[in-house]
């Protein structure tokens, strides 16, 4: 009798070998997707919860590139995609079930927006009939929709506006924080003494230099350093601003105020010390103990030898940052902080600010080394070891009722009707109606 060996005692083919490849390829695919949508609600539940704060982080994609590896636009995609998936559990059901890649929550993410749901729906048949090339297309082209029917308007704190009066005469208005006023002023004063005119024709002078030297130079005109800005004139009263050796003070209390200006939070009274070009008129008991004294400048050798310490960019871990540096004193120089490479860091605006808000602290480590560290203490530069490590299921006992065939797309072939697709997308999603 002969018998016969079963297929799976015989050694596979090259064919049969592809097609097992091929198929186990798919169906990672599919585990891929649900292990990346589970990962993603984490990332927004974190981002809702403001989380990078703690870390002493401007926003949840610096905290991601950080602490997890990721480029920095990498990472703001992801956080745009892990806030669609929490704010459309469709979205999230689809990425769960390994049916919606990345890429298919991305190209959805770019163009939802909160509570259109229907639209959702919508682009989630075209992901599953389509291919993610189709969906692209679609989205870029609902973009342009949205744009051409809702031009943005965003406000901010800082504003410029400006309008024509009754008398055909153009008026303009602007609202700066107070060093950049200052700025704005010191550069209109300047010009109107130097050229003997007027403020308003030294208005129009500035924007005659500006254009010029734009037109000119083969690279934009760099940015000021902080001893290059505005001379601010500050009335320091020294009964008024307890500041301690850490150089920490209380932050909303008016110690000082700006010459013919409004009084100012000690934290800002701190940052404009820390790098500005200010002058400061220190008063005792309404007598004058100090006239026109212009506190230290870090010099350009120093600036340009602390961009080179730090990479060009900020020196708060994670701080991507390469514009607007401050140059900071740790040990403040109002109580005898010294301008050397030992007591000094760069840090952008942001930074700056909320340093000297409190929201974290500086210590020196010497030969300048400095640790950054939260207010309860945490190193912010090696934040993730203060966080107990999760225990985490093996990978092969992840999602595994994850169909096999999930990321398949339904797709026949048929060549895509852009322009079609789009206006009936685009016309439900504003009619109301289908």
């Amino acid at each position: 009798m002969e018998t016969t060996e079963s297929p799976s005692e015989q050694a596979k083919s090259p064919h049969e070998q592809l097609d097992e490849l091929a198929s186990q390829i798919v169906a990672g695919a599919g585990r891929l997707a649900a292990a990346t949508g589970a990962w993603l609600l984490l990332v927004a539940d974190f981002d809702a919860r403001d989380g990078a704060y703690k870390f002493g982080l401007a926003s949840t994609a610096q905290w991601l590139s950080f602490t997890c590896g990721l480029a920095a636009r990498t990472a703001n995609d992801h956080v745009r995609v892990a806030r669609a998936l929490a704010a459309f559990p469709k979205l999230a059901e689809g990425m769960a079930a390994g049916i919606v890649s990345y890429s298919h929550a991305r190209a959805i993410a770019r163009v939802a927006k909160r509570g259109e749901f229907r639209l959702v729906d919508d682009l989630l048949d075209v992901a599953r009939y389509g291919t993610v090339a189709q969906l692209e297309v679609v989205a870029r082209g609902l973009l342009t929709v949205d744009h051409n029917e809702n031009p943005s308007d965003q406000a901010e704190r800082e504003r410029v506006s400006h309008r024509w009066g009754d008398d055909s005469m153009w008026g303009l208005s602007a609202k700066l924080d107070p060093e950049r006023g200052a700025l704005v002023q010191e550069a209109i004063e300047k010009v109107a003494n130097t050229e003997q005119i007027s403020k308003a024709e030294a208005l129009v002078r500035l924007a005659e230099i500006g254009l010029a030297a734009l037109a000119d130079a083969d690279k934009p005109p760099r940015e000021l350093r902080g001893d290059e800005r505005a001379a601010v004139v500050i009335h320091l009263d020294v009964n008024r601003i307890p500041v301690d050796d850490d150089g920490s003070a209380e932050p909303n209390r008016p110690a000082a105020r700006i010459d013919q200006g409004p009084g100012l939070p000690n934290a800002v009274v701190q940052r404009l010390l820390c790098d500005g070009r200010v002058r400061t008129l220190l008063m005792k008991d309404e007598h004058m103990l100090d006239v026109g004294r212009t506190h230290r400048l870090v010099t350009r050798k120093q600036y340009r030898a602390l961009l080179r310490r730090q990479g060009g960019q900020c020196a708060h871990p994670g701080c991507p940052n390469t514009k607007r540096l401050h140059a900071h004193h740790v040990i403040p120089w109002l109580v005898g902080g010294p301008t050397d490479m030992d007591n000094l860091v760069l840090l952008c605006e942001r930074h700056h600010v909320s340093l000297h808000d409190r929201d974290y602290r500086i210590r020196k480590l010497g030969k300048g080394a400095f640790r950054f560290e939260s207010p309860d203490g945490v190193d912010l530069a090696h934040p993730i070891e203060a966080i107990k490590p999760a225990d985490l299921p093996a990978i092969e006992t992840e999602h595994s009722d994850v169909d096999s065939r999930a990321a398949t797309t339904k797709w026949d072939g048929q060549r895509l009707q852009r322009d079609y697709a789009i206006s009936v997308l685009a016309q439900r999603r504003y009619s109301g109606t289908g």
